[in-house]
């Protein structure tokens, strides 16, 4: 069954049900969270969830690139009424559904307005479809990234260790709280060697933060550093898919399923 076909019967027969939407943000690009939302997503379909895929990076597309995918139809052809929503969703890996971006369109990267909210509002109705909407928004803090990042529950911000990705890890935390005071933020440290070092990245922010914005992000977990990254990649597969017994594939598996679990309530 195609994800169009998908979303016609499961929206008949659950009118009423609500996943989870999850807004992935990073503020310096280069951390690896595509990556991460990428994996997520194909995770959490593995655990047997309805997922819809999001590429929120509007004007420059590269989740369908990832995954190797070549969607006839993109979010532009929804926004200006071109097809309906499920008609521009094409299948990924596990049966994941992708809402893909479009390539070099300037326009869609500064959407502003009752267009933004017009597409938030859309990707909020999935939700009645899906276990988990996952976003995958533009590095920086450009008013597309944070209003998707402010309409999530929660927003997942991404960073390393390195000193500049923390300070704009720190950033994007001034901005989304700034926008939406009571927005849940998840913390997920990635290319991490060991617990210890993502737990120090934690703190480091966590200092930031509760000093200068008086509160903290929540640590959800930390996926470490495995060269087999680059290899999916450039294979253009999720890496769960291609390795899924890896230590960093379980720790993918692990963060999917305590945002399915926070769905089903318990």
């Amino acid at each position: 069954m195609s994800a169009a076909e998908t979303w016609v019967a499961q929206r008949a027969r659950e009118p009423d049900r609500s996943g989870r939407l999850v807004c992935a943000l990073s503020g310096k690009g280069g951390v690896g969270k595509t990556n991460v939302v990428c994996n997520l997503a194909v995770a959490a379909a593995r655990r047997g969830a309805r997922v819809l895929l999001v590429d929120g990076d509007l004007g420059l597309a590269n989740l369908d690139v990832l995954l190797g995918l070549a969607p006839e139809r993109n979010v532009e052809d929804v926004l200006t009424g071109r097809c309906r929503l499920e008609d521009a969703l094409c299948t990924g890996p596990a049966g994941i559904a992708l809402l893909p971006a479009a390539s070099g369109r300037g326009a869609l990267a500064s959407l502003q307005g009752p267009a933004l909210d017009a597409l938030i509002a859309l990707l909020w109705d999935t939700r009645r479809v899906f276990d988990l909407v996952a976003i995958d928004a533009g590095a920086g803090v450009g008013s597309v990234a944070i209003e998707l990042g402010a309409s999530a529950d929660p927003a997942l911000l991404v960073t390393t260790g390195e000193p500049t990705a923390l300070v704009d890890a720190y950033a994007t935390l001034k901005v989304l709280w700034r926008r939406a005071p009571s927005l849940r933020v998840d913390l997920l440290v990635n290319a991490a060697a060991s617990a210890a070092e993502a737990r120090a990245v934690s703190a480091q922010l966590d200092r930031l933060s509760g000093r200068f914005l008086g509160k903290q992000a929540r640590f959800a977990g930390w996926i470490p550093r495995d060269r087999r990254v680059r290899d999916a990649v450039l294979r253009q597969r999720a890496l769960v898919e291609l390795f899924p017994t890896a230590a960093v594939s379980h720790r993918f598996g692990a963060l999917a399923q305590r945002y399915l679990a926070e769905d089903s309530g318990s």
